[in-house]
């Protein structure tokens, strides 16, 4: 499950051996389905659905529910705990509220032990305690189920002073361990907007994501007119791959590349034949 506080984002699960949270820092630089490049700062600010794409993208697994919450609901969770610990230092909700609020590259540490702090608290939550959420019941079921949890850093790499890119062996590993997911790199898929409708890249990322694919391009296709969708195998050993694909959209037809993108092993133009939803 994702939860986002403005641009504080975590993924909390108990599918591995333990419950485990996921840290996820705002300065990544991501592939955003139906939205293009950006951070994950910039993934965290869409709406709750296209959120939990984005940060499924990201990790190479599909989250179940999305949770979205704010400062002031996140006080009064802490202050029905009694307080949790901060930096070693006993708080309530609006001491931890102030310490969240503050900007700057020490916000990402101060999220990762506010975590810490509610999983140690075994703070309880209610669907009143979200702002939005896919479905309030499920979401809180999981937060309160996390008492106890590990707390972890999404594995990235470095690409500039301040900025960094997933480091996507790391995080696989790292699902593995904590969210008892297959440990294997997702297929990588191109997918090419045909159409110009809206919300066509998140669409077809959520169809594929679950399935153990990867979105690591999401933009426009070189016009809007096309009528039906095509799957384009990278090669011909990985038409059965481009088959699948089809199979889990819907529609379309599949061909092999006569020249290679070097970018992803499946390449989708999607057309008016695909609905979204």
């Amino acid at each position: 499950m994702s939860t986002t506080i403005g641009p504080l984002t975590a993924v909390v699960g108990a599918g591995g051996p333990e419950p485990a949270a996921v840290v996820v820092p705002g300065d990544v630089f991501v592939t955003i389905p139906g939205q293009g490049d950006g951070t994950t700062r910039d993934a965290a600010g869409l709406p709750g659905p296209q959120a939990r794409v984005a940060i499924s993208n990201l990790l190479g697994a599909w989250i179940d529910h999305y949770a979205l919450t704010d400062l002031a609901h996140l006080g009064a969770v802490i202050d029905r705990a009694g307080g949790i610990s901060l930096f070693g230092d006993h708080s309530d909700g609006s001491q931890v509220q102030r310490a969240l609020d503050e900007k700057g590259p020490a916000r990402g540490l101060t999220w990762q032990e506010v975590l810490k702090g509610l999983f140690e608290a075994g703070a309880t939550w209610t669907e009143g305690d979200l702002t939005s959420s896919d479905d309030g019941a499920a979401a809180a079921s999981v937060l309160a189920g996390a008492a106890g949890a590990r707390v972890k850093v999404l594995p990235t790499l470095p690409v500039a002073s301040g900025l960094s890119r997933p480091d996507e062996t790391g995080i696989a590993h790292l699902v593995a361990e904590l969210f008892g997911e297959p440990d294997r790199l997702p297929t990588a898929v191109i997918v090419l907007n045909g159409t110009g409708a809206p919300g066509v890249g998140a669409s077809v990322a959520a169809h594929l994501i679950p399935a153990g694919f990867r979105v690591v391009v999401s933009q426009n296709a070189s016009s809007f007119d096309h009528a039906d969708t095509l799957v384009v195998a990278n090669s011909a050993d990985l038409r059965p791959v481009a088959e699948r694909v089809r199979r889990l959209l819907g529609v379309g037809s599949v061909s092999v590349a006569g020249v290679p993108s070097g970018l992803g092993d499946v390449t989708i133009v999607v057309g008016r034949d695909y609905r979204t939803g």
